[in-house]
C-alpha cells in the first residue's frame, strides 16, 4: 500500500510540473514579455496590410494594361470629342485643369501610384503610343468632356427678328392691338432647366423671348420680369423663391444690346411664383394709363401658393386695354388647365408650345398683330449686333480654356515620362522618342481643337445667313402685298 501511495505522489508531481511548464511557454511570465509579444503581433499585422495594397496595386497595373486596347489616340473630331477623363485624374479640380498658370508639380501625390500601374505596361512594352495610351489612360486631363462638350454643343442665340404673315396671323384677340407697353414674364423655375427634344427649356425660352422683344419692341415699350430665379427648388429656399420678382429690363424703348443682356443673364433656379409676378408687374405700372399687355412664358403651375387667376383677374380689371396672355410651354394637363384660367382672367390668350418651333410660331402667329410697322427689317439683321460679338467672344473663351488643358495635360505628360525613366522603366533614348510623339499628340489635339472651333463659327455663319435671306425675302413680299393692297 505504501508503495502505490508513493507511486501516486511521483506521478502528480511530474504531471503537474509538466502543466507549469506548459503554462510558462505560453504565457509571459512578466510586464517585459507581455509588451514584446504585442509588438511582434502589431508587426505582422502591419506587414499583412503592406502587403494587400501592394497586390491590388499590381492587379490594377495589370488591368491598364488590359485597357490600353480600348483607348483612342484622336484624330478627328468625334475621336476629339468623346475624349474622357483619365482615371487617376478625376478628383482635379476643372479649375486647376484649365488654369493658365503652370503648375508646380502636376503629379504632385499621384507618381508612386502611377509608376506602380506603369510596371506592368512597361514591362509588356516602351511603344511610344503603347505609353501614350497609358498616359492618356490615366492622367488624361479631367476637364476634357465639360471643355470640349461646351463647344461642341455650342449654340448661339440671336436677336433674330419675329416675321409675321398677315394673311397666316389671327386676328387680335379680345380686341388687343399693338398695346403701347409688352411686359415679358418670364419663367425661371428650376423645371425649365429640364430638356424638351433634347433641349433645355431655359435656352429654348430665352431665344424666343429675344425674337419676340425684338419684334414686338419696334412698336412699343418692352420690359422683362423674370421669376423663379431665386434660391433654389428646395423647401429651405421657399421663401425667397416665391417672394423674388424682378425686373432685368425696365419698360422703355428696345435697346438691343441691354435687352440681350438682360436675357442672357437669367438662370433658371427655384419655386414658380405665377401670382406674385402678375402682381408686382401690375404694381409697377399702376399708374399708366395706355394699354398694357403682359406676355407670359411658363411651364408649370404657381407652386407659391398664391392665386394667379385672381392676380390676373385685378390686373385686367384695373383699367381698360390691359391683358395677359400666356403661353405653356411643354406643360402637363393641370398646368394647362390652370395657365387657361388665368389667361381668361385676364381678357388674354392661352396658347400651348410643345416645343421650340411652336414657342416660336406662337409668338409670330397669336402675339403679333398684323399692322406692327416691320418694313425696316433689313435693319434687324443680326449680323455686326452685339449678340454675334457676344457669340464670338464665347467661342474665343471655350477655346481657350480647351487649350489650358492641353497645357496642362502635356506638361503632366513630359513629367510622367521623366519619371518614368528616373524609376529606370524606360532608357533615355526610349524618353526621348515618349517626348517627341507626346509633342505630336499636343499638335494634334490643338489642331482638333481650332478645328472644333471653325466648326462652330461656319455654323454660326451659316445662321446668320439663313437669318439674312429670310428677313430679304420677307421685305420683298411685305412690299408686293403692300403694293397689291394699294
Amino acid at each position: 500500500m505504501r508503495l502505490i501511495i508513493t507511486l501516486l505522489s511521483i506521478t502528480m508531481f511530474i504531471l503537474g510540473g509538466c502543466s507549469k511548464g506548459e503554462n510558462t511557454v505560453t504565457e509571459p511570465s512578466n510586464s517585459s514579455n507581455e509588451e514584446e509579444w504585442q509588438e511582434e503581433e502589431v508587426k505582422e499585422k502591419k506587414n499583412t496590410e503592406e502587403e494587400e495594397p501592394e497586390d491590388e496595386k499590381a492587379a490594377s497595373g495589370e488591368e491598364v494594361l488590359g485597357k490600353l486596347n480600348e483607348v483612342v489616340i484622336p484624330s478627328n473630331l468625334e475621336e476629339f470629342v468623346a475624349i474622357q477623363s483619365g482615371t487617376m485624374t478625376g478628383d482635379i479640380e476643372y479649375k486647376e485643369e484649365t488654369s493658365i498658370w503652370p503648375s508646380l508639380n502636376s503629379l504632385s501625390g499621384m507618381e508612386d501610384d502611377f509608376l506602380l500601374h506603369m510596371e506592368s505596361v512597361t514591362a509588356e512594352s516602351t511603344e511610344t503610343d503603347t505609353l501614350l495610351k497609358a498616359f492618356i489612360h490615366l492622367l488624361g486631363n479631367s476637364a476634357y468632356p465639360e471643355a470640349i462638350g461646351k463647344l461642341a454643343n455650342y449654340e448661339p442665340s440671336f436677336n433674330e427678328p419675329l416675321l409675321p404673315e398677315p394673311e397666316l396671323n389671327d386676328e387680335a384677340p379680345n380686341g388687343q392691338g399693338t398695346p403701347a407697353k409688352a411686359l415679358i414674364l418670364l419663367d425661371a423655375s428650376s423645371s425649365m432647366l429640364l430638356d424638351v427634344n433634347s433641349q433645355q427649356k431655359m435656352k429654348v425660352a430665352k431665344d424666343a423671348v429675344l425674337s419676340f422683344g425684338k419684334t414686338i419692341g419696334t412698336n412699343s415699350d418692352v420690359s422683362l420680369y423674370v421669376y423663379g430665379h431665386a434660391g433654389s427648388q428646395e423647401d429651405k429656399d421657399m421663401q425667397v423663391s416665391c417672394t423674388t420678382i424682378d425686373e432685368v429690363y425696365p419698360a422703355q424703348a428696345y435697346n438691343e444690346k441691354a435687352f440681350f443682356e438682360a436675357v442672357q443673364g437669367v438662370e433658371a433656379k427655384g419655386w414658380t411664383p405665377l401670382a406674385e409676378a402678375i402682381k408686382t408687374a401690375g404694381e409697377d405700372s399702376a399708374a399708366y394709363e395706355g394699354d398694357i399687355t403682359l406676355y407670359i412664358v411658363s411651364d408649370g403651375m404657381e407652386t407659391c401658393d398664391g392665386n394667379p387667376v385672381e392676380e390676373a383677374q385685378a390686373f385686367a380689371d384695373e383699367k381698360e386695354g390691359r391683358h395677359v396672355n400666356i403661353i405653356g410651354f411643354n406643360v402637363d394637363k393641370e398646368s394647362e388647365n390652370q395657365l387657361k384660367e388665368v389667361a381668361a382672367a385676364g381678357n388674354g390668350e392661352y396658347i400651348s408650345a410643345d416645343n421650340a418651333d411652336d414657342l416660336q410660331n406662337s409668338m409670330k402667329y397669336k402675339w403679333l398683330p398684323d399692322n406692327l410697322d416691320l418694313m425696316n427689317k433689313s435693319l434687324a439683321s443680326p449680323k455686326g449686333t452685339f449678340a454675334v460679338s457676344f457669340a464670338n467672344l464665347d467661342l474665343s473663351n471655350m477655346e481657350s480654356t480647351i487649350q489650358n488643358a492641353i497645357n496642362k495635360e502635356t506638361e503632366r505628360f513630359r513629367e510622367a515620362a521623366s519619371s518614368l525613366r528616373e524609376a529606370e522603366q524606360i532608357t533615355e533614348e526610349e524618353e526621348a522618342a515618349l517626348l517627341t510623339r507626346i509633342e505630336e499628340y499636343e499638335e494634334t489635339m490643338r489642331a482638333l481643337k481650332e478645328e472644333l472651333h471653325a466648326k462652330k463659327d461656319k455654323e454660326m455663319n451659316d445662321e446668320l445667313d439663313r437669318i439674312d435671306a429670310e428677313i430679304e425675302d420677307w421685305i420683298k413680299r411685305m412690299k408686293k402685298l403692300k403694293e397689291e393692297n394699294g
